[in-house]
């Protein structure tokens, strides 16, 4: 499901041993990488991708995301065993369908302290 690439570079750069006191913040693409990012010393995932579904429905939420962006659709939730946080920005953009229903567009300002 996962590019080599991307759980060879997690566990990389998380592992080093110099890297393990600090605080890591992972920024990803696609959200639903959180899920093995919760299994190595990251603290925190910044991710966007599914654009918060783009089309959202009263009662029912989101109604299409696109591959690896269907479990953190938007917003902050917390991914492992460990409740890493993960935060999904809807972002400005779309996907797909070039409409938004329900969904408004974001920019995400974050203070890290």
């Amino acid at each position: 499901m996962w590019p080599a690439w991307t759980t060879c570079c997690t566990a990389r750069l998380t592992c080093r041993r110099h890297w393990r006191a600090l605080p890591q913040a992972l920024l990803v693409h696609e959200p639903d990488f959180a899920d093995v990012a919760a299994r190595h010393h990251v603290h925190l995932q910044l991710s966007g991708h599914s654009h918060g579904g783009q089309v959202r429905l009263p009662l029912i939420g989101h109604v299409l995301t696109p591959p690896l962006g269907q479990k953190y659709v938007s917003g902050l939730m917390q991914a492992g065993e460990r409740k890493m946080p993960v935060y999904t920005s809807r972002g400005l953009g779309t996907t797909i369908l070039p409409v938004r229903f329900l969904c408004r567009p974001e920019v995400t300002v974050l203070t890290l302290v």
